[in-house]
């Protein structure tokens, strides 16, 4: 997509950041999780901005030789336009910066644009955690991506 930036998450974009984590999402993270991720060593947050409005963002945390994704999200009207692309090709080019082996993620069973997305860049269903999502007790596939 053109014109969009993808930033490092400081604590100056949370407010928006939050706007569009409850528009997602049904479990929202709180003010005070995003805070605790900025805090965390291992833990590396993205923005995506477009004309000073953020767009998305994403983050992993950097656990022994595995990029776990944490949590992936585009705001509602800007679905379908790349966004995830670039969060995908920043997340591998940091992971492989950091020197990791793979990266992994859980995604619901239904949520089939994620899943269509990862698959696209290599990753692989490798298991499913029955009833992960406390909102609606929906599984989770456990997804993988090896040899970065």
């Amino acid at each position: 997509m053109e014109d969009v930036k993808v930033l490092k998450m400081s604590k100056e974009h949370i407010e928006d950041v939050l706007e569009i984590e409850k528009r997602c999402f049904t479990d929202a993270w709180t003010r005070k999780m995003f805070e605790d991720e900025l805090l965390n060593p291992l833990a590396y947050y993205i923005v995506l901005v477009q004309d000073e409005n953020i767009v998305g963002y994403a983050g992993f945390w950097d656990i022994i030789d595995d990029a776990q994704i944490m949590n992936v999200a585009v705001d509602t009207m800007y679905r379908g336009k790349g966004l995830g692309n670039l969060i995908m090709e920043d997340f591998i080019k940091e992971a492989k910066d950091r020197h990791l082996d793979t990266m992994s993620l859980e995604v619901r069973v239904s949520n089939e644009p994620a899943i269509k997305l990862y698959e696209k860049y290599g990753f692989e269903v490798q298991g499913r955690r029955k009833k992960y999502y406390q909102d609606n007790g929906e599984d989770a596939y456990i997804m993988y991506l090896f040899d970065l």
